[in-house]
């Protein structure tokens, strides 16, 4: 193959990669925009839907670990400078979820609602417990009966219809960016 032709390929796969960084960027830019400001002024429920765990878990179910690792830290980057409590635990719980299940979701072909549904309820448990360890950080006195009831529930249930609801846009959106899509591991591989 020619040199030219072969510049070519790798012209093309850089932009295929700023293409792909662009647009999940943007993505992770409006989930943190309406997590921190649209859903906050929202208190039916009494919690704000975690919309990033869901981003997350959508992109590392639908397009690997590598892709929900990346995602994890930025999207628990981004989050807590937006909304920061002092205690920063979400980039590296953001990250490590979003390389498991994207681990383990490699296995499930094809890609269906209802394994990415037990996947949304583990993750909900998980951000659960990371709640419940925010709390015993910021507070000496804590009741966990009362955590539970008036933060850890309604977060819970306000993140799994978020999550429903999130679904099939973000599937689409993952569908999408599969012609845009390529190798993280071999791109990095051969820098």
């Amino acid at each position: 193959m020619s040199r030219n032709r072969m510049m070519g390929f790798e012209a093309k796969a850089r932009s295929r990669l700023v293409v792909f960084g662009v647009s999940l960027a943007l993505l992770i830019l409006a989930g943190a925009i309406l997590q921190t400001s649209a859903f906050g002024r929202l208190t039916h429920i009494g919690a704000v839907p975690d919309i990033m765990l869901c981003i997350v878990l959508c992109i590392s179910y639908f397009n690997g670990r590598y892709h929900g690792a990346i995602v994890g830290i930025a999207a628990g980057a981004l989050i807590e400078t937006m909304a920061s409590s002092g205690i920063v635990l979400l980039p590296l719980f953001y990250m490590i979820f979003g390389y498991m299940a994207g681990h383990y979701a490699r296995a499930i072909q094809p890609k269906r609602l209802i394994p990415y549904l037990f996947y949304l309820m583990f993750a909900l448990f998980l951000r659960a417990g990371l709640t419940i360890l925010y709390a015993c950080l910021t507070y000496q006195n804590i009741h966990l009966l009362q955590i539970l009831l008036h933060a850890v529930l309604p977060e819970m249930l306000a993140t799994a219809i978020a999550g429903i609801c999130l679904y099939f846009p973000l599937m689409l959106f993952c569908k999408k960016s599969k012609s845009l899509k390529f190798d993280l591991h071999n791109f990095f591989a051969n820098l």
